[in-house]
């Protein structure tokens, strides 16, 4: 139990707590803004499409942060309420977005309150257009690994740099090998209505399925077969 002398000393240290708090918060703004700024300033002088070491692991914290993102929003929509077969994935710019109900809809402030993602130019290496590089979402597919064969909810950065792709896995898992899955990454982890095709199912049980890595991994960055598009993916939610 504390003593009255106790309370005393905490009661009248806490404004220099926050205090202090609030220095190191602005001492770190200001850091990264300086870190920002300088990279920034080099990526003018670097060749196109290529990034050194320490700019590739800052973007790829910046899409491991927003995957967090993502994450946290469809945890809460989930504890709130929401069935995943209910989360609606429409995005702001369609016509129906304020349509009600809005409460399971990802994107909209009544619903998950996620901002779309919008992935930096200087990670994107696009050489496929349909689709074009972005972050999509959706739950159109089931992932093997899960507890039963209903769609789950998918999260992926599609079309992102070689550099920035090793670098997540290396933040992420710990090593910066990245997987070669046999089928394309927009079969597997897009929602085949945003391409011309149709989506498989990821298998990853079995030696030669499409991504015997990505098994009971729910983070990981992958490239296509070809090795000409890497996808860092993120199952968001499983059934």
């Amino acid at each position: 139990m504390k003593t009255n002398h106790e309370h005393f000393i905490n009661k009248h240290n806490r404004p220099a707590e926050r205090g202090n708090a609030l220095i190191y918060v602005l001492i770190a703004v200001a850091l990264f803004a300086a870190l920002s700024f300088t990279l920034g300033r080099q990526s003018d002088s670097d060749e196109a499409g290529s990034l050194d070491d320490s700019k590739a692991e800052l973007y790829a914290t910046q899409l491991i942060s927003y995957a967090a993102q993502a994450q946290s929003s469809i945890d809460q929509m989930l504890i709130t309420g929401s069935e995943i077969d209910d989360l609606d994935f429409i995005l702001p710019t369609a016509a129906a977005f304020n349509t009600p109900p809005d409460i399971h809809k990802v994107y909209h402030p009544a619903g998950g309150g996620l901002s779309p993602g919008r992935l930096p130019v200087e990670v994107i290496a696009q050489n496929i257009t349909d689709p074009v590089a972005g972050w999509y979402m959706g739950r159109f597919n089931n992932v093997e690994w899960s507890a039963t064969a209903a769609d789950d909810v998918i999260l992926v950065a599609y079309q992102i740099s070689q550099s920035v792709c090793a670098k997540i896995n290396e933040l992420v898992n710990g090593s910066s090998a990245i997987p070669t899955m046999t089928d394309s990454i927009r079969e597997t982890m897009i929602d085949d209505t945003l391409y011309t095709g149709s989506n498989v199912d990821l298998t990853t049980d079995d030696p030669g399925d499409i991504c015997p890595e990505c098994d009971r991994v729910p983070s990981l960055c992958v490239q296509n077969q070809a090795g000409t598009a890497y996808g860092f993916y993120t199952i968001l939610a499983d059934q």
